[in-house]
Formats: C-alpha cells, sequence, structure tokens
C-alpha cells in the first residue's frame, strides 16, 4: 500500500473519529466553559497523550489482546464506565450546589483544579473509554497493510495525537470565550445537569454495552 495513501486514510477516517460528540468532547468543553482556555488545555493535552497510547496499542497490535482475553475488555469497559458514571454524578451533585449558593447570600469564589488533575481526569477518561479502543481497531484494520514498519507506526501515532490535540485545542478556545461563557452563565444549571446526564449515560451504556 503506498506510503501516501495510507497517511490520507488515517488522517480522513481519525478526523471523523475525533469530531464525533463523545465523552472526550464533552469533558474538554465542560472544562473550558468551568474554568478557562488554560486549563481546558490540560484536558486536550490529556485526550491527546491517550491517544497517542491507543495507537500505540493498535499498532503493536496490543489491542488484539481484548479479543484473546475477553475478560481483560470488560475490566476495562466496567472500569470506564463506572468512572464516567462517577464525573456525571459529581457534575449533577455540584450543579445542585452552586444552585443552592446562587439562592443564598454567600459570595462563592470558584475553586479551580489543578492543571495535573485535569490533565489526568482527561488521560483516564480517553484511556478508559472502549469507543476509543474501538475507532482505533477499525483504523489499523481499514488503513493498515499487513507488515507495518516502526517508522509508520510512529507516524500514524504522531498522526492520530496531533489531530486530536488540535481539535481539543479548538474547543477549548472556542468555548472558554467570554461569549460562549457569557451565555453558559445564563442557563448553567441547566447545562451541568444537562452535561452530567450524558456523563452518566456514556458510562451505563459502556457498562451495558
Amino acid at each position: 500500500m503506498d506510503y501516501l495513501l495510507i497517511v490520507s486514510h488515517v488522517v480522513l477516517i481519525w478526523i471523523l473519529a475525533v469530531v464525533t460528540p463523545g465523552a472526550n468532547v464533552l469533558l474538554t468543553i465542560n472544562t473550558a466553559l468551568h474554568y478557562d482556555r488554560n486549563l481546558a488545555m490540560f484536558s486536550a493535552f490529556g485526550v491527546s497523550s491517550a491517544i497517542l497510547l491507543w495507537a500505540l496499542f493498535g499498532g503493536s497490535g496490543l489491542v488484539i489482546l481484548f479479543s484473546l482475553f475477553p475478560q481483560l475488555f470488560w475490566v476495562m469497559k466496567f472500569c470506564g464506565g463506572s468512572y464516567l458514571l462517577y464525573l456525571g454524578i459529581r457534575q449533577i451533585y455540584r450543579a445542585r450546589i452552586d444552585k443552592n449558593r446562587a439562592n443564598t447570600t454567600d459570595v462563592h469564589q470558584a475553586v479551580f483544579p489543578s492543571k495535573r488533575k485535569v490533565f489526568l481526569s482527561a488521560f483516564i477518561t480517553s484511556i478508559l473509554n472502549p469507543k476509543t479502543g474501538f475507532f482505533v481497531v477499525s483504523l489499523f484494520s481499514v488503513s493498515m497493510p499487513q507488515e507495518i514498519s516502526v517508522g509508520l507506526m510512529f507516524t500514524i501515532m504522531l498522526i492520530m495525537s496531533s489531530i486530536t490535540l488540535c481539535w481539543h485545542l479548538t474547543l477549548a478556545a472556542i468555548f472558554s470565550h467570554n461569549s460562549a461563557k457569557g451565555a453558559y452563565s445564563r442557563i448553567s444549571s441547566i447545562v451541568d445537569y444537562i452535561t452530567g446526564g450524558l456523563f452518566a449515560m456514556f458510562g451505563l451504556r459502556i457498562m451495558m454495552s
């Protein structure tokens, strides 16, 4: 298979995969709306780092372990689904707390999480997301030759990670903008409940799939 043809296939397929709404996208948008662009960038770094690792799994054939050992895949689904469910419940709980505070005269100063915490949360969300694994398996089965060179594998890894990073940095920039934050502030409680519900739904779907 021609090298440029392989790369073009990877770029097209992965762009479509990355822009598909899911837990990773939701997490970056949520971070940008709640905090600022700087922290949302670390969410983007976390997701793209996980994708780099997923690409390594796909290129090296480690993803096949999931078919050889279904129990391993089940454990990953359970852990990933449980983590997303936790994020959803936490989001809904915080929305209720913020709503109660808004009904009082207390002035609440938002506490920003550390960059490390945001990075790890995004990394864990992505690395434990079976949907990401499915996309990686699909990409390598459709686009890759039977024998893949080390150079090509690392090129694909960098392409997948770079596309993911660019998309999530774009989301961070858009949703941390003052206009987006202004719109969010007017309907923040509704958006937070919906976001929490989506996280929980993604988690339950993963565990039951």
